[in-house]
């Protein structure tokens, strides 16, 4: 009689967890999902032709405050000087590349914006 009920409780356990693993989605689905996702409103687009500079003045303020930037993530030949954001492009450079750069203000938790530059010809 026990040992018939430690069996149907396995059986029920596996089941169970099957169950749930088929549900789950796969960590690369989820982030092919994250990816798929529509543009955030923190996003700026930008073009720019290959070879030439970029310059970008960001948002004075956010969230209602006066706004600063940090570089996270950025290509190389381009600095950030307070709200001034420049990039250097080479003639070889092509495609869309993202710029990472993280916003905070006074009060506000802080927020990643993402300069989104299309190079073209």
């Amino acid at each position: 009689m026990i040992r018939r009920f430690v069996l149907c409780s396995a059986i029920v356990l596996v089941s169970a967890l099957a169950a749930e693993a088929r549900e789950r989605p796969a960590p690369d689905a989820v982030a092919d999902a994250l990816r798929a996702q529509p543009m955030a409103v923190d996003t700026l687009r930008y073009e720019v032709r290959a070879g030439q500079t970029l310059i970008v003045a960001l948002p004075a303020e956010f969230e209602g405050r006066e706004a600063s930037y940090r570089l996270l993530e950025a290509p190389a030949l381009s600095w950030l000087v307070d709200r001034s954001f420049m990039w250097r492009t080479t003639p070889a450079e092509r495609g869309q590349l993202p710029i990472r750069i993280e916003r905070s203000a006074p009060g506000a938790f802080p927020d990643t914006l993402v300069l989104l530059v299309d190079i073209v010809e």
